[in-house]
C-alpha cells in the first residue's frame, strides 16, 4: 500500500471515528456488562436487552452467532438522548436494564417454565455509566422461579388455575410532594416488552381525579416473542420528568407478578 493509500484509509478512519463521536453527542450512554459465564449459550439463539433510560425505552436482540464465546463479558452499549421533553437526565436518576436467554422458538420456550433473566437497577453516576447483569450473585431469576413453584404448588392444593391470557399493571405515581408536576411519563416492562403513556397535563388530571397520584394500567398479552408471561416473573416500572427532581427526575421500582386475575400494583416513587 503506498503512503498516499495508507494516508487515506487512516483519514477515512479518523472520518468514522469523529462521526461515531457526533452521534454520541446528545448521548446518554449505559454500557451493561453480561456475564457470559451464566448464560448457557448452546441452548441460547439470541440475547435480548431491554431497559428503560432517561424516559427512553431502548432495545437489542443480540445474535449468539454474533458474539465472541472466548470472552467471558458481552458488553452492550445502549445508548438515548441525554435531553428529551420530559427529562433531562442528571445524578442519581434511576433506570433499569434487563437481559433474556432466548431460546428457539416461542414454542421451545414455553416448554421451559421460566426465560432465564437477569434484571439490574442503577443510578445516572456519570456518562458512561456501568450496571452488571448475570452476576455470580444475582438472586433475580432464583427469587421469581422460587415464587413460580411455590405459586404453582399452592395452584395445584387449591385446585385454583387461571385461565387469563393477559396480565394487568397498574403503575402509580404519588406526587404529594411533587404537585407542581406538569409533564410526565409513566412506563411497564414485563418479559422484554415496555408500554409507556405520557400525560400531558398533570395538573388536570390531578384536578379531576381529587387525588395527589397519577394511576395508569397496562395490560400486557401473556403469550409474548420470548416466551410465556407466568406467575413469579419480575415487572419494572418507572416515572420520569424534570420536575421529580429533586431528588431525581427518574425513579423506578421493581415487582414479581402475583396474579393474572386481578391487577398486580406498583408504586413507582
Amino acid at each position: 500500500m503506498s503512503s498516499y493509500e495508507l494516508s487515506f484509509a487512516q483519514k477515512d478512519d479518523d472520518d468514522k471515528e469523529d462521526e461515531n463521536d457526533k452521534d454520541n453527542d446528545d448521548k446518554l450512554i449505559v454500557k451493561a456488562k453480561i456475564n457470559l459465564k451464566n448464560i448457557d449459550i448452546e441452548k441460547t439463539k439470541f440475547i435480548r436487552v431491554i431497559g428503560f433510560i432517561n424516559g427512553e425505552e431502548v432495545k437489542q436482540d443480540i445474535p449468539i452467532s454474533s458474539i465472541d464465546k472466548s470472552k467471558k463479558n458481552l458488553n452492550v452499549d445502549l445508548k438515548v438522548n441525554e435531553e428529551n421533553e420530559i427529562v433531562e437526565a442528571s445524578s442519581p436518576d434511576e433506570f433499569f436494564v434487563c437481559a433474556y436467554q432466548v431460546g428457539g422458538d416461542v414454542q421451545q420456550q414455553e416448554s421451559v417454565p421460566m426465560t432465564k433473566f437477569d434484571c439490574n437497577e442503577g443510578d445516572i453516576l456519570g456518562n458512561p455509566t456501568e450496571i452488571s447483569l448475570f452476576s455470580a450473585g444475582s438472586q433475580v431469576y432464583s427469587k421469581s422461579q422460587e415464587y413460580y413453584y411455590q405459586a404453582n404448588l399452592n395452584t395445584i392444593n387449591n385446585n385454583n388455575n387461571s385461565n387469563s391470557n393477559t396480565v394487568k399493571i397498574e403503575i402509580l405515581a404519588p406526587l404529594a410532594d411533587k404537585k407542581d408536576t406538569e409533564k410526565l411519563i409513566i412506563a411497564a416492562m414485563i418479559k422484554g416488552q415496555i408500554k409507556t403513556e405520557v400525560i400531558e397535563d398533570v395538573q388536570a388530571e390531578l384536578d379531576k381525579s381529587k387525588s395527589s397520584t397519577i394511576k395508569r394500567t397496562f395490560t400486557f398479552d401473556r403469550d409474548t416473542d420470548i416466551g410465556k408471561i407466568q406467575i413469579g416473573d419480575r415487572y419494572h416500572a418507572c416515572v420520569a420528568s424534570n420536575d421529580l427532581s429533586p431528588p431525581e427526575g427518574s425513579e423506578c421500582e421493581k415487582r414479581l407478578v402475583k396474579s393474572f386475575d386481578t391487577v398486580n400494583s406498583l408504586p413507582a416513587r
